[in-house]
């Protein structure tokens, strides 16, 4: 695809929270072997305005859970993509990326592309995180296939699932990979700390804190009843903070809040275990060596439109990585209080050994989830080289 080189302006699109940090990732690359400074359009959160973006959106904007909140959200969600679309057509900038948030991603990347042949002009538009498709099945690769010039892989095996004729589908590794840290002086720190600390992580996005945090709060009450001893910490973000701390007040448990991407960062190296939502912050916790029990509520359509379309029962990312059930999950009605509990209970009880199998188990986690051995920036850089010269 023919490329336009006077233009020193990109276009980056995010939609969450976890995306926003990818793209911040994607962003430094970028400027690694850019050689010019880079002026940045979109939209993105807080990290990757520090990267220099101007957002054109608050990145809540795009924040939609499942098929039914696409579906309901779809003509706002469309006014956004034009907006976006028309910005690209006015500034020309070099490549466009889109990270993650793929249901949006990809409507957007079909708009834009027939707006840029009515224009007789194109650039390459690349995905940053590939679509499930060894969850949904195969048939979900060819319409990315058709509309994206990259797919940039998080996981080893996703490259295969995409045609190299009609896509370019690169493996960059897992940006967590590159980050973990000294496993058993940690974890031993942690184990001697008291009070134990539990951590509760019910999403990043306010519906999921709507469906999950009374369960895992109930859960947290009945756990302390037989084990006094411990305390609890919960990461969230400053758009959620309001509504956890409301949600915590009726509970006579010590529950520390803590806000921001350092906070949960920090909280990985402090607690014993977890109670964890399904999703990336399964693979943080996996890749810090911490016990965790894994869960996860939608609303009813939600959560059937999901059973009917999606092709694997366990959604859990360490769980299929690693080709094993590392981390018991409960899903939907079986998400209760107290199974949660009770799960937590069993790894509490064996702690030393659920210990040593978590060490063991990020260490080969992590050495699957780097590239070519190399941290997660350097490989998306080198990657990106094509893109650009």
């Amino acid at each position: 695809m023919q490329l336009i080189m006077n233009r020193e302006h990109y276009f980056i699109l995010a939609g969450e929270t976890s995306a926003d940090l990818l793209g911040a990732s994607l962003m430094r690359s970028m400027q690694k072997i850019s050689p010019s400074s880079i002026k940045w359009i979109g939209i993105g959160g807080e990290q990757m305005q520090k990267q220099g973006l101007i957002s054109n959106l608050p990145i809540s904007e795009l924040s939609v859970i499942g098929t039914l909140d696409a579906l309901i959200s779809y003509q706002r969600l469309l006014r956004v993509a034009k907006l976006q679309i028309a910005q690209i057509l006015k500034v020309r900038p070099k490549v466009v990326f889109t990270v993650d948030t793929k249901q949006f991603s990809l409507k957007f990347a079909m708009l834009l592309r027939k707006e840029m042949d009515k224009a007789n002009w194109h650039v390459p538009i690349i995905q940053l995180v590939a679509p499930t498709i060894w969850a949904w099945g195969r048939w979900r690769a060819k319409k990315f296939e058709q509309n994206f010039d990259a797919i940039l892989c998080l996981f080893p095996f996703e490259p295969a699932y995409f045609e190299s004729t009609k896509t370019k589908a690169i493996y960059v590794g897992h940006p967590e990979a590159g980050r973990v840290p000294e496993l058993k002086k940690i974890r031993t720190n942690v184990g001697n700390k008291i009070p134990p600390v539990v951590g509760l992580f019910p999403g990043s996005r306010d519906k999921e804190i709507d469906y999950n945090l009374l369960d895992m709060l109930e859960a947290a009450r009945i756990f302390n009843i037989n084990f006094p001893q411990y305390r609890f910490l919960l990461p969230t973000t400053s758009g959620l903070e309001k509504e956890v701390r409301k949600q915590i007040e009726s509970y006579d448990l010590d529950i520390e809040v803590v806000v921001g991407i350092n906070a949960f960062k920090n909280a990985l190296s402090q607690i014993s275990a977890a109670l964890c939502v399904s999703g990336t912050a399964t693979l943080q916790l996996a890749l810090n060596a911490v016990p965790a029990v894994t869960c996860y509520k939608t609303s009813f359509l939600n959560f059937w439109i999901m059973r009917f379309l999606v092709k694997v029962k366990d959604p859990i990312l360490p769980n299929i990585l690693l080709g094993r059930t590392l981390y018991p999950c409960h899903l939907q009605s079986k998400q209760t209080p107290i199974a949660l509990s009770s799960s937590l209970q069993q790894i509490c009880e064996k702690m030393p050994d659920y210990q040593k199998t978590m060490i063991a188990e990020a260490e080969r986690l992590g050495k699957l989830l780097l590239a070519d051995g190399k941290d997660f920036e350097t490989v998306l850089a080198k990657s990106l080289k094509q893109f650009i010269n």
